[in-house]
């Protein structure tokens, strides 16, 4: 409800906005064109950028080299805990930052309403324009303009425990590539110690990260491709719930409490042995590697596809946007350019457990000594999200729906035929 009033509120303000600035154009102010092409090296000019959590330290290290290099441009970092809410809030006060490091998914709605600067021009002059996944960039994009570039992506890969592999006489080196065989690994690999499978059932996010690309990898999706209606209740989606629900309920393959789970219960199942198949993100794979949870042998694949086929991956994470009240935009995006250079993507992002969201800067040293990154660079090429002007308040209904048919108050094409029908009224709104 929240998120709703803010929503009302902001297109009323932000489109006020627009009718007295003319657009919100890197080059449609020629006013601001002008000072901005005046801006000297011995011009001070100080901007604002905010970021969630998880980006904030490389975004303060991102700052701080920059000014090295120059020197007049100092980038103030502040961490927003509630990044999208306070977003909100600053937009409707005219308080906004000069640069936003925002949840990708959410990218579509704030285009829409006008709250970041169209940088379409700036993007077709890049050297490395081509190197950004199809998923990343469709969900930077709003009526064929680009807002957004892809910073730092998490795409979602299934992890296995190889000892737990080896313990049921399966193949470590050789991931399910199929949902029969995942089933198949799964019956084997549970015992009184462990499940042979686990997912976060509680989670609405997490169940859009994780269970998702089951319906891609199926044919189908949540959403149209312009995100105006809902598809969960064609027979390709219903097919994908139908197969959780018996995950848990017929083959009995997942902890009785998985339905309840978030996404930290089911990683901390994984991490702790309780669990020997998990699909997580990028992220966790570098803090499994770097031994965070303890010494763990782990295997890492694409997602299971329905017939081995049509992998599929969740690509989330952050990207980096220009907003419309931005002080310099030509130095914010100087900026931005310097945040997806191998300096930043390859140096640090990499030092926090992220993957790049260039292609091109898989091949280093750093990621070529981990085979296991090869893997990310895989889920990434085919990763995507749906896209929606209204991505959060699908959570609700989304989650309903599969809570319905995991616990089986309803069989799986009834919970989703409900969960689609409210989205529908929601997207309709």
């Amino acid at each position: 409800m929240k998120r709703r009033i803010f929503s009302l509120m902001l297109s009323v303000v932000v489109l006020a906005s627009l009718t007295g600035c003319g657009g919100n154009s890197v080059t449609s102010d020629k006013s601001k064109d002008k000072a901005n092409k005046e801006t000297t090296d011995n011009d001070e000019v100080e901007l604002t950028l905010w970021a969630r959590q998880n980006y904030y330290d490389v975004c303060k290290i991102a700052s701080e080299k920059y000014h090295e290099k120059n020197p007049h441009v100092t980038i103030k970092v502040a961490e927003q805990t509630e990044l999208s809410d306070q977003f909100a809030i600053a937009l409707s006060a005219n308080n906004e930052p000069d640069i936003v490091s925002m949840d990708s998914v959410l990218i579509p709605y704030y285009s829409s309403i006008g709250a970041l600067t169209d940088i379409t021009d700036k993007v077709n002059e890049m050297d490395f324009k081509d190197t950004f996944s199809e998923g990343m960039i469709r969900l930077s994009t709003f009526e064929e303009q680009q807002f957004a570039v892809p910073f730092g992506p998490d795409v979602s890969v299934l992890l296995y425990n190889k000892e737990h592999f080896k313990e049921a006489g399966l193949d470590p080196d050789k991931a399910p590539a199929t949902w029969d065989e995942l089933v198949e690994y799964a019956e084997k690999l549970t015992t009184e110690d462990h499940a042979g499978y686990v997912y976060s059932g509680g989670d609405a996010g997490g169940n859009m990260f994780t269970f998702v690309p089951y319906i891609w990898s199926n044919d189908g999706d949540v959403l149209t491709e312009d995100g105006s209606k809902s598809l969960l209740d064609q027979p390709e989606a219903i097919e994908a719930l139908q197969f959780f629900c018996d995950l848990t309920n017929k083959y009995k393959v997942t902890p009785a409490s998985v339905n309840s789970y978030d996404f930290g219960e089911a990683t901390d199942a994984f991490t702790t042995g309780k669990a020997s198949m998990v699909v997580l993100g990028s992220a966790a794979v570098w803090n499994i590697l770097n031994g965070e949870y303890g010494d763990i042998s782990i295997g890492i694949s694409l997602i299971p596809a329905k017939d081995g086929k049509n992998f599929t991956s969740f690509s989330g994470g952050d990207s980096l946007a220009i907003s419309r009240g931005c002080k310099n935009p030509e130095v914010a995006w100087d900026f931005i350019q310097y945040c997806l250079s191998e300096d930043i993507q390859v140096e640090e992002l990499a030092q926090y457990g992220m993957i790049p969201a260039r292609s091109d800067l898989f091949e280093n040293e750093y990621f070529n000594e981990r085979p296991e990154f090869k893997v990310t660079q895989e889920a990434l090429k085919v990763g995507r999200a749906p896209y929606s002007l209204k991505y959060n308040e699908m959570y609700a209904p989304f989650l309903d729906g599969m809570q319905a048919a995991l616990n089986e108050q309803m069989t799986a094409e009834e919970a989703f035929t409900s969960a689609a029908k409210k989205i529908n009224s929601i997207l309709e709104e």
